[in-house]
């Protein structure tokens, strides 16, 4: 493997890519002005930040990878950590110096949804408070773009409950394939300790239940089409992820979240 190729993969280039996508994506709905720019903006900013975090991920799983992912970068000594580590904070660095003309407390923010990353990476992730940083990071990017676009509205804080159950949901997609062999290897988080049944039908309730959220919300605020949209990404979402591993396989569940997860927060956050 080249360096190229070992840097390429140790960054998590498709999490990493869809993120800032999505962050890019919601500036159209909260800018009245300069879109394209803030835009590029926070979406570079955001996927920079998710480079770091992917990189301090295989840095604090070195040791699992070793064992049971041998083939990634690291573990198979494609780069050393001393890489890996001088590349966490350039590209947390460089997240933070292309968002520094935002304002204060949106460039704050930004930093704020880093640092949820970094936690759970270094921190939390073998722990039962696993889940923890990715409930709050999740509802923080649409609070990120709205307050760099110097924007508000009272449907935001329905997004706070709404996006934390989602990231809720996403952590335990997240964790379901590979929650047996790491709780074997003394990973102790919350989906290690449920086992894959349990964490995938309370992932399911979980992104119901913010769902539901979101539609109330909608409704309350003369949105009964989105709040329709909203109803049926959740029903086929409920319906077909027990069935995600079938038809998608090892990651489906997780990809089925994220990929629901983005439908509602669009079809929610065009009402904004």
């Amino acid at each position: 493997m080249s360096p190229v190729a070992a840097i390429a993969r140790l960054v998590h280039p498709f999490p990493s890519l869809a993120v800032a996508a999505l962050t890019a994506a919601l500036v159209p709905f909260a800018a009245h002005s300069g879109e394209a720019g803030l835009a590029t903006q926070l979406g570079i900013g955001m996927l920079l930040y998710q480079f770091a975090i992917g990189a301090a991920n295989d840095l604090a799983d070195l040791d699992l990878d070793r064992v049971h992912k041998p083939s990634k970068p690291l573990a198979r000594g494609a780069l050393p950590p001393r890489t890996a580590r001088l590349l966490t904070i350039l590209l947390a660095g460089g997240g933070m110096a292309v968002t520094s003309t935002l304002d204060l407390l949106p460039w704050l923010i930004g930093i704020a949804g880093l640092g949820c990353g970094l936690v759970y990476d270094l921190s939390l992730k073998r722990t039962a408070l696993a889940f923890v940083p990715l409930c709050v990071a999740v509802p923080l990017i649409p609070i990120w773009v709205w307050s760099a676009a110097g924007e508000w509205d009272a449907l935001l804080w329905a997004a706070l409950p709404a996006g934390g159950l989602i990231g809720f949901a996403i952590y335990l997609g997240n964790q379901v394939p590979g929650s047996a062999s790491e709780r074997a290897s003394g990973v102790e988080g919350l989906a290690q300790m449920l086992g894959p049944r349990v964490s995938v039908l309370l992932g399911v309730a979980a992104f119901g239940l913010a769902s539901s959220v979101a539609a109330v919300a909608l409704v309350l605020a003369g949105e009964a089409g989105r709040a329709l949209l909203v109803a049926l990404a959740a029903l086929v979402t409920v319906l077909l992820a027990p069935r995600s591993v079938r038809f998608f396989g090892r990651d489906g569940l997780f990809g089925v979240f994220v990929a629901s997860g983005a439908a509602v927060a669009l079809v929610y956050l065009s009402a904004v």
